[in-house]
């Protein structure tokens, strides 16, 4: 059976359309959902409170994180060292003199 297209028609036998879902339609609202989701998530980042330097969250077997110096350079030394033993990148308490593999030397 023919449109008036000249499209085959797969519908039913009682000739209703199918409820086919073109690669036009699939890639618009595709693409429609993919927008949402990134205004959302760029909304999410954008709610103008100032970001707090916070404890961090990877754990201490990840970072291989260990309670001694390692080559003289140590977590008191470091960038992300917190005052008086915390760290912006792993979690829990640390020493300030530990170490990561994390450990970015202050600046001179």
């Amino acid at each position: 059976m023919k449109d008036g297209r000249g499209e085959a028609n797969c519908g039913s036998a009682q000739g209703e359309p199918s409820q086919a879902l073109s690669r036009r339609k699939f890639l618009k609202v595709s693409m429609t959902g993919a927008a949402l989701a990134g205004a959302g998530g760029l909304a999410s980042c954008m709610t103008g409170q100032p970001t707090a330097r916070g404890a961090g969250t990877t754990p201490k077997p990840v970072a291989l994180y260990q309670n001694s110096p390692n080559k003289g350079r140590r977590c008191g030394g470091c960038k992300h060292f917190l005052e008086p033993n915390a760290c912006e990148i792993v979690a829990g308490e640390i020493s300030p003199n530990g170490w990561c593999r994390f450990y970015e030397p202050l600046p001179a």
